[in-house]
């Protein structure tokens, strides 16, 4: 069962899945890397998870899954390394959208003051 962590909500689940994700793109997973990955978490609720998620890898490489299901290693690795992509390329596109937005709103704001001040020396 996922269980969050009290304050910032971060679960084992997501930190292991994200740490899979940059282990299997070719980077190395650190706190910083996989709470940019999973958008949340304090930098030690992350870093005490991966640490969990450390301990537990050298089990699952000496058992690797049985599922027939399972794409071959080199196919997890290209859709792990679009996927980690995919999220830099969105985050970056919402930076711009979100800096966009504040130059418009700053914008709105500069020519309120405008006409307030005319409005004030008008009288």
């Amino acid at each position: 069962m996922k269980r969050p962590d009290e304050h910032s909500g971060v679960t084992q689940a997501d930190v292991a899945e994200a740490a899979d994700m940059l282990l299997v793109a070719g980077e190395r997973p650190s706190p910083d890397r996989v709470r940019a990955l999973i958008g949340t978490g304090s930098h030690d609720v992350v870093a005490g998870l991966l640490d969990a998620w450390w301990e537990d890898l050298g089990r699952r490489i000496i058992g690797p899954s049985t599922d027939p299901w399972a794409p071959p290693p080199e196919i997890q690795q290209i859709a792990a390394t679009l996927w980690v992509r995919a999220i830099a390329r969105s985050r970056a596109m919402l930076a711009a959208s979100h800096e966009e937005e504040r130059d418009r709103l700053l914008g709105t704001i500069a020519q309120l003051e405008a006409r307030l001040m005319d409005g004030a020396s008008g009288s």
